[in-house]
């Protein structure tokens, strides 16, 4: 500890021990008056808790000092009030949709934590450690035992974590991964709901395959990442999405559509890539392919390629209403009916008068280059 990291210290003002817990201080900062807490971990923590500081998250208890001090690793992070989920269940159990809305925010975190560089792993995702503040903020709360996922080992030489919470892994079978927290936090979905563990009682209902998949005990079957579980919760309980994500989904689209991107690559998906390009080029080919003729006698070569060309935009124009490219579709009512038997009419309108006007067109060059 250097002199700077020694004033840094002497700047919080001890308050007595917090929660009648040894390695837990309350602390107050003596000039902003901040209240904190301080707790001595173990120094092979010191970079995942520089990574929390250098990363804070509104899920995540703020770190405001991470020191070295001899054989111990001094952190003094945000001190929040409110209950952990441990006290919350054993007074009621939730209901499924409470239920969702805390798992999403446990995945945001942990989707943070396992993309990290390397990857950083809770361990021990329980209820003890999720805490609900008094603004109804989720709060992950304790990194004691956590660790960064190191390739090519096979299994963790220190086993941890809480039994009822603890992958198979963590007994010293395999490494442990993010599928490890994803095991965890499957186990705490069952708790929430049912206020048991699985091998007590099981979850019924939507959530019993949500469940199941995440607890298996070969990693393998489990959900590979984060993200997966993520996306199975919000498809199952899409009314427990929270607002920000739709608030990033509508500016997502709002994107695309003042993005001049063609219909096809504005997702960056190399299929999507490839089924467009094929779809512009089948349209390309049977637009300029196509025969004209007038009182059966065909058009000489030059009106012959322009209407073809007309015809071949007005068809690029309807690909974009239906893609909605540039905010085409919105700018029409009827094809934002709710009745799906009226878009289809309006798509069908918007097509006849498309060739209408490609034939108005031609008309009109016929009559100029006569």
């Amino acid at each position: 500890m250097n002199l700077e990291e020694e004033y840094r210290l002497s700047e919080y003002q001890d308050l007595g021990r917090f929660n009648n817990k040894e390695n837990l201080r309350l602390k107050r900062h003596k000039i902003y008056g901040t209240i904190c807490v301080e707790k001595k971990v173990s120094p092979a923590l010191k970079h995942i808790y520089d990574f929390l500081k250098s990363n804070p998250d509104p899920n995540i208890l703020q770190i405001y000092e991470c020191i070295l001090v001899g054989d111990v690793l001094v952190i003094i992070e945000e001190y929040v009030t409110g209950r952990n989920l441990e006290d919350i269940v054993c007074e009621r159990k939730l209901s499924e949709s409470d239920t969702v809305k805390i798992a999403l925010e446990l995945c945001k975190v942990l989707k943070k934590l396992h993309n990290a560089n390397p990857p950083v792993i809770c361990r021990d995702i329980k209820a003890e450690n999720v805490m609900i503040d008094n603004k109804n903020r989720v709060k992950l709360v304790d990194f004691s035992i956590a660790r960064t996922f190191q390739q090519g080992k096979r299994r963790d030489t220190v086993l941890m974590g809480t039994a009822e919470y603890a992958a198979p892994e963590q007994f010293g079978y395999f490494q442990t991964d993010n599928r490890t927290d994803i095991y965890a936090l499957g186990i705490l979905i069952n708790y929430m709901v049912t206020g048991k563990f699985p091998v007590e009682q099981m979850t019924e209902g939507r959530l019993l395959p949500v469940v199941r998949k995440s607890t298996y005990i070969d990693p393998k079957e489990r959900y590979q990442t984060i993200e997966e579980l993520e996306g199975v919760l919000k498809k199952l309980y899409p009314e427990c999405i929270a607002r920000e994500d739709y608030d990033t989904k509508a500016n997502e689209k709002q994107k695309d559509i003042k993005s001049f991107k063609l219909p096809g690559f504005r997702s960056g998906v190399l299929w999507k890539k490839a089924v467009a390009v094929l779809g512009y080029l089948m349209v390309t080919y049977m637009c300029f392919s196509m025969e004209i003729k007038r009182d059966g006698v065909s058009l000489n070569p030059v009106l012959t390629r322009i209407e073809q060309t007309a015809i071949w935009i007005s068809q690029l124009v309807l690909i974009g209403v239906i893609y909605n490219y540039r905010g085409w579709r919105d700018k029409i009512p009827f094809l934002k009916n709710k009745e799906k038997c009226v878009r289809i009419v309006g798509y069908i309108a918007v097509e006849f008068i498309l060739l209408f006007i490609a034939a108005l067109i031609c008309v009109l060059f016929e009559e100029f280059l006569a």
